[in-house]
């Protein structure tokens, strides 16, 4: 039986997740069809970094150049994601990333389009009623159905999601996927890594 993950936005800011939820929940070969439907929320942790580079403490939103970058693995990362999308036929409706540079690339070479959101910046470092805040604008996108016959992405940070549902995007790229639900909720139901979109596509290549 699939293992689904339901969350109720509530008052309450962090939702503990299930001991090993990212290892129980599905890949992106169980929800393909799902996913070609339409009806889902994707959450992107940006792609690949240099863990070396400017704090966030330290970042200027309109110079790149202080902040945090994509490696030019991490844009080929997005960029072969992108690609998959397309093979695989998963629509795409609106694409909101953080303020934050490398999320912004990460969305612009994957997708070719975002929507720049403050309520998707880093919570990292945040004051309590600013994480708090983050945390609530979260659980409204994840529970928010997308338009008709498509997907809503969202490109941000690993803290946010934590904040929000209890849920660590452990690797940079690493997409969960929530279906909205009534009442303001929403279930996790699968994570997938940032190479699977890749393979998967490969296979569904193959087949045909």
């Amino acid at each position: 039986m699939r293992l689904a993950w339901i969350i109720a936005v509530a008052t309450t800011l962090v939702y503990p997740a299930p001991a090993n939820v990212d290892n129980a929940l599905p890949g992106l070969s169980s929800v393909l069809g799902e996913l070609r439907k339409g009806g889902y929320v994707i959450y992107f942790r940006h792609s690949l970094t240099d863990l070396d580079g400017p704090t966030d403490e330290s970042a200027d939103l309109a110079k790149c150049e202080t902040q945090r970058n994509l490696t030019a693995e991490g844009r080929e990362q997005a960029t072969r994601i992108g690609k998959a999308f397309q093979a695989l036929r998963i629509a795409v409706g609106t694409v909101t990333s953080s303020p934050l540079c490398r999320c912004k690339d990460t969305a612009m070479l994957a997708f070719g389009r975002y929507t720049v959101s403050n309520d998707v910046y880093v919570s990292v470092g945040a004051e309590a009623g600013e994480t708090k805040r983050l945390a609530h604008s979260l659980q409204r996108m994840l529970s928010t159905p997308p338009a008709k016959a498509t997907n809503t992405v969202i490109i941000s940070h690993m803290s946010n999601l934590r904040d929000a549902t209890g849920i660590w995007p452990k690797s940079e790229g690493v997409a969960h996927v929530f279906r909205p639900l009534p009442g303001g909720r929403f279930e996790a139901i699968a994570l997938i890594l940032p190479d699977e979109w890749s393979r998967v596509a490969k296979l569904e290549s193959a087949r045909k």
